[in-house]
């Protein structure tokens, strides 16, 4: 969120829900005195949207709705108006969904809250991206809103769009619920059978008219380099401006800054004019324009100020130029295109061992934000088909991890938002350490969201086997030497904790499991083999370690073999921590009789490690 929301209460009982948003989301809480509500709303629906990213008011929707009703005007002018409630369990966008930011700017309070996000937008409600959302998460101006109704209406009943693209943009993160097309390709077929026209979307800085039932999305991509006489008049300079958008066949609404150089940067009639526009006007140093390999049309500035040109090298500062200069009005305009660039990033999420009861929160709210899910096939159909909905999904076999991770690492780099699904804990023996070691060939943010393990999973089902500790060992050797293995093994039986062996791959199982045998052959008790675990057929049986062989075990399970202080009473393991307690009951039979003093102290005590008395 580039900038903070205002934070409205209407009572105390809101203070806690609005201190949490302001902690997650920044901005200012405010509280209006009574009869207030409505000045305050007035006084912060004009600010621009450079300075407020929305609204939020914690209380009841129809006192906002109240308050707000009279300033209500357009669904593209409006700024996002979100009601929470004072228990931070509900959110409600009510005003400016999409071209305001408002559904977003819900989102992120439901995330913050960890409350229900209750949208009433059919297509939000559908996870379809309905083009003026689109438009406003890409910063892109929409132009024919006015036929936008039959846009999205064409998206619900069709569940996609037809997407005509300007060749520049054909690699840009589209939804899956766009078709794309090249603009330069279109194949005639603009209308249904009974001749009105098919509604589409078209992304393009180009200003060809717009059929019926079209609206376009026009990418901020066209620089101006800008020169002028002294003393020239800002609206001379628009229109220049708007000149050279029209000569060279481009919509005025892709202009997205002004250039000029250090002589002109306090210009009254230029600074004006990018002001009109709403454009910013940067200024370029001699340095890079000197540093430009050129050719330029011929200028005055070579002379006069020993620099190549004015407006194409301040144009080319931005990219390849679309035309030569033109000059009109004492102004000279040169235009480039401008590469765009979008952010994409990758969260690594643990999707547990199996059955989605084990998501954590925040893996759910990984993936439902993801456009992207990337991970083994098994862990992706484990996921529910709700959330896999309008979403692109790749698919990957066991043995593909590198290249599931380049995928999800080139998908970011083209703005994608990705979630590379890992299951159990991605931290171990899953998708962290790969990810974050070829992330550092990129500039790819990316995240990691932990998940339950399978041995946590199973710990909660065997009862409580590793109080004191634990130690997870991967049996196969695949990605390492299996010496490193048999030390780990050694080291582990010496420790004394509970020990995990993950992957009992096929490979050798006899002479691992072998070795298993003789390293722990002073293990008391029995080992606990664990299958399926966090999964509906989940089961567990104990046999003696002498009985582990290959016909017991296979990839799904788990092999548990309990620590030195770890006791098995038949039906679960119990792993005795120290306390008073477990000392009297392990030690003797015998109820003894405490004196008072002895009382006292057990009440006064903590009952656990580190917990408040």
């Amino acid at each position: 969120m580039s900038t903070p929301p205002a934070i409205l209460i209407l009572s105390s009982r809101g203070e806690e829900t609005a201190r949490r948003l302001a902690s997650a989301l920044g901005g200012d809480v405010l509280s209006p005195a009574p009869g207030e509500l409505k000045t305050l709303l007035i006084s912060l629906w004009e600010r621009p949207r450079t300075t407020l990213s929305g609204i939020i008011g914690v209380g009841a929707a129809a006192i906002y709705l109240r308050a707000a009703g009279p300033l209500l005007r357009d669904k593209a002018s409006d700024p996002p108006l979100v009601c929470v409630s004072e228990d931070g369990h509900m959110v409600v966008p009510l005003t400016g969904g999409h071209l305001g930011g408002g559904f977003d700017l819900a989102r992120s309070c439901a995330k913050a809250l960890d409350a229900t996000l209750a949208t009433t937008c059919s297509s939000d409600r559908a996870g379809l991206t309905a083009p003026d959302l689109l438009c406003r998460r890409w910063g892109f101006v929409l132009e024919g809103k006015e036929h936008l109704p039959a846009v999205n209406g064409a998206l619900l009943n069709e569940g996609a769009l037809p997407l005509r693209v300007d060749p520049e943009f054909l690699r840009l993160p589209f939804p899956p619920c766009y078709r794309v097309d090249s603009a330069e390709e279109k194949d005639g077929e603009t209308a249904h059978e009974d001749d009105t026209p098919r509604p589409e979307v078209l992304v393009s800085f180009r200003n060809a008219p717009l059929p019926q039932g079209t609206v376009r999305l026009v990418p901020p991509c066209i620089v101006a380099g800008v020169g002028c006489r002294k003393g020239v008049a800002a609206e001379d300079v628009v229109e220049a401006l708007r000149a050279s958008f029209r000569e060279g066949g481009y919509t005025l609404s892709a202009l997205a800054e002004c250039r000029t150089i250090p002589e002109k940067e306090f210009e009254p009639g230029l600074v004006e004019a990018a002001h009109l526009l709403g454009v910013p006007l940067r200024i370029c140093s001699r340095k890079e324009l000197l540093a430009l390999p050129g050719p330029f049309t011929p200028s005055a500035a070579e002379r006069h100020l020993d620099l190549p040109g004015v407006a194409e090298p301040c144009a080319a500062t931005a990219g390849p130029l679309l035309a030569p200069r033109t000059s009109s009005r004492g102004v000279t305009v040169a235009l480039s295109l401008r590469p765009l660039h979008f952010r994409g990033r990758v969260d690594v999420v643990g999707t547990g061992p199996g059955d989605v009861r084990f998501l954590t929160a925040e893996a759910r709210a990984a993936i439902e934000g993801a456009e992207v899910l990337v991970g083994y096939a098994l862990y992706i159909d484990q996921i529910p088909e709700t959330w896999r909905r309008n979403k692109w999904v790749k698919r990957f076999s066991m043995g593909e991890e590198e290249e599931r991770v380049r995928l999800a690492l080139n998908l970011a780099e083209q703005g994608y938002a990705v979630a590379l699904l890992s299951g159990g804990d991605p931290v171990l023996f899953g998708m962290a350490g790969l990810t974050h070691s070829l992330a550092t060939e990129t500039s790819v943010p990316v995240r990691i969201i932990p998940g339950i393990s399978a041995m946590q999973a199973a710990g909660a089902l065997l009862g409580a086997p590793y109080t004191n500790g634990l130690t997870c060992i991967s049996l196969s050797d695949y990605l390492q030497p299996w010496e490193e293995v048999l030390q780990a093994l050694r080291g582990a039986a010496m420790g004394g904790l509970t020990v995990a062996l993950y992957n009992p791959v096929r490979r050798d199982l006899e002479t691992k499991l072998a070795a298993v045998r003789e390293i722990f052959a002073s293990l008391e008790g029995p080992v606990l083999l664990v299958r399926d675990v966090g999964r509906p057929e989940e089961s567990f049986r104990a046999i003696p370690l002498e009985a582990l062989s290959p016909a017991e075990v296979d990839m799904r399970t788990l092999v548990v073999l309990p620590g030195r202080n770890v006791l098995w009473d038949g039906t679960r393991l119990l792993d005795r921590r120290g306390y008073r307690s477990e000392k009297g009951r392990n030690e003797s039979t015998e109820s003894v009789p405490e004196d008072e003093a002895a009382v006292r102290s057990r009440q006064e005590s903590p009952s656990e490690e580190g917990a408040a008395p």
